[in-house]
């Protein structure tokens, strides 16, 4: 998919967006609750749930296919950074897995789901999911948390090995925003009022990229910019048009603050991941506050806490729609 055709994938939903977007709700204080939608970065046990497996040691990959036994079911050693952000916002327990005890708890992020349409779980199964389980009514005093996409960067730089030429790559960069921009839309017109829009992570940084070696950096990175150069307009679309609070919150720039300057957040090994493949010996390294990366591509607990500190201070004093 070339350049211009992204941009008029975006240019059509923002086009969309604006003759949706006539709403303008009563603003108020915090969130009721959280509605997340997302992956493994922010899936708080729900992979679980589905799955009934854990990962234990020995580890025999970098990237796991199941949560870890250690660190609650998550795909790290604590909780994600969206549960944290919870607690700290007096949110809980809506942080907790949806697929467990839909209503009471509403995050919907699955481990491996992906932002197209692509196999089980994807964004719009999980708003799908949302909308059954809320009588196809999204409570206007809800912070909805999107943060998908991570996964669709990870096909995009495995699909180079088959397609060199970038164009299947820029396919899947291309569904990924065009299914984000149709389930914003979606949620909007169900009452949602209040978003938090995380954008892609820079994958060129995560451990699991850094040993297939520079040349799969500089596309992982290409990819990751790409990606965000994308949703940077729809998401602008959104926070321009009236009745809608969203907040962005840039990840892949803190991803690499945290590299380039470790020591500012209290960590020291920003290359390596806390797990240890193929050994019971000493299967997580002694001092995981100190690694962001628990594994090959996943944040320990203490690089989730960055980014709940971040969404915290991005979110600052913005106001939530009330329901009507």
């Amino acid at each position: 998919m070339s350049g211009s055709i992204l941009k008029k994938i975006v240019q059509v939903g923002l086009l969309a967006l604006f003759a949706l977007l006539q709403t303008n709700p009563t603003l108020a204080g915090p969130p009721q609750r959280f509605v997340v939608f997302g992956d493994s970065l922010s899936d708080p046990g729900n992979a679980f749930v589905l799955l009934r497996d854990v990962e234990v040691p020995p580890f025999d990959d970098l990237i796991p296919d199941a949560p870890y036994a250690r660190g609650g079911l998550h795909f790290s050693n604590g909780a994600t950074w969206v549960e944290q952000l919870a607690i700290i916002d007096h949110a809980l327990p809506s942080t907790g897995p949806a697929l467990l005890h839909p209503v009471l708890f509403s995050n919907y992020a699955v481990g491996g789901a992906r932002a197209r349409p692509a196999g089980p779980f994807d964004l719009s199964t999980q708003v799908g999911l949302f909308l059954r389980d809320f009588g196809e009514q999204a409570p206007a005093d809800a912070l909805y948390v999107v943060f998908a996409g991570g996964n669709d960067l990870r096909d995009a730089l495995a699909a180079l090995a088959q397609d060199a030429t970038f164009a299947t790559s820029l396919g899947i960069v291309g569904a990924a925003l065009a299914s984000i921009q149709s389930n914003l839309l979606t949620l909007h017109a169900a009452g949602a009022r209040s978003f938090l829009a995380v954008n892609g992570p820079d994958i060129s940084l995560a451990p699991a990229v850094r040993l297939l070696g520079p040349a799969a950096q500089g596309a992982a990175q290409f990819l990751s910019a790409q990606f965000n150069a994308g949703l940077e307009p729809i998401l602008h679309g959104l926070e321009s048009a009236s009745g809608l609070n969203i907040v962005s919150l840039d990840v892949f720039r803190i991803l690499n603050e945290i590299v380039a300057a470790p020591g500012a957040f209290g960590l020291t090994n920003v290359t390596q991941p806390c797990i240890a493949v193929n050994t019971n010996a000493q299967p997580f390294c002694a001092n995981p506050g100190t690694f962001p990366f628990c594994d090959g591509i996943h944040p320990t607990k203490a690089g989730h806490r960055i980014i709940a500190e971040s969404a915290r201070a991005a979110l600052g004093a913005v106001p939530v729609a009330t329901a009507p």
